[in-house]
């Protein structure tokens, strides 16, 4: 009997995650976290390679004003992407994810004009 009761718990927690991770059609609200968080995730990854990609085409100086650049612009996306709440410090999913996927396509546009024309160092800031 508890092998069955086991194996039924077992089974149950697989559809659920399984069903969680049906992004198209989240059930309530954890869901719908669960699927933006996964999404962000993705992003930042990209996000992540792209600088990386780029920095490997800049000289020290464009690599330092890059570094700052991102330092900024990640200060700027935290402030801009949480606040305060009765229960804490409340983080924008949805924020976060929107600022990095426009990070992501300003940091495309400087690595495909690194690639086109050469890297400008005052494009980088």
């Amino acid at each position: 009997m508890k092998r069955k009761l086991g194996l039924a718990g077992l089974l149950l927690g697989l559809s659920l995650s399984a069903y969680a991770d049906n992004c198209d059609h989240a059930r309530n609200t954890y869901d719908a976290v669960h699927c933006d968080n996964k999404v962000y995730v993705n992003a930042d990854n990209e996000l992540n390679k792209t600088y990386q990609e780029l920095r490997s085409k800049l000289n020290p100086q464009q690599k330092t004003i890059l570094k700052r650049s991102q330092l900024t612009w990640i200060r700027d996306r935290d402030q801009s992407c949480s606040g305060e709440s009765d229960v804490g410090t409340v983080i924008s999913t949805g924020c976060q994810l929107r600022k990095t996927q426009e990070r992501n396509s300003w940091l495309h546009e400087r690595l495909r004009e690194c690639i086109t024309i050469g890297c400008k160092t005052s494009a980088l800031r």
